[in-house]
């Protein structure tokens, strides 16, 4: 069993209430984009990385650093998922909004397309049900 350090952001457009998701090729179904930690790379700049990489979106990402400013952005969850050989992926996630173009670009090297969705298209289309829960979530608390 191996374990792998990733990052995946939650990215919200505060004008519509509308996340950007991805439809990954392995899945087949739309997750938040994210990706694995690269070496000499923090949490932070992995999620600011693979957003861009995966949508062409620029984001800023949410929330406080804590206990002083400058340390990292506390995350908005750490979810643990397993792969079918049993590694562990450790996904550090975050929050985030656009910085000022939503205009995607699919990267079609992982992914079939990126798009934005509201709370209720995610009812009809191919998603994890922690994606629902968390956008849930979010729109409560931040939204």
């Amino acid at each position: 069993m191996k374990r792998h350090f990733c990052a995946s952001v939650f990215v919200i457009n505060p004008k519509n209430k509308k996340i950007l998701l991805v439809h990954h090729k392995k899945f087949n179904k739309w997750v938040q984009p994210g990706g694995h930690i690269e070496d000499n790379e923090t949490p932070e700049e992995a999620a600011l990385r693979e957003v861009y990489e995966e949508t062409g979106v620029k984001v800023q990402l949410l929330g406080r650093r804590f206990p002083r400013e400058d340390d990292y952005i506390r995350p908005l969850g750490i979810q643990k998922n397993r792969n079918n050989r049993g590694d562990i992926h450790i996904d550090i996630i975050y929050l985030a909004i656009p910085v000022n173009n939503i205009d995607t670009t699919v990267n079609v090297k992982e992914n079939l397309d990126a798009k934005w969705f509201s709370r209720h298209e995610l009812e009809n289309i191919s998603v994890f049900p922690d994606i629902k829960i968390t956008m849930d979530y979010i729109l409560r608390k931040y939204f």
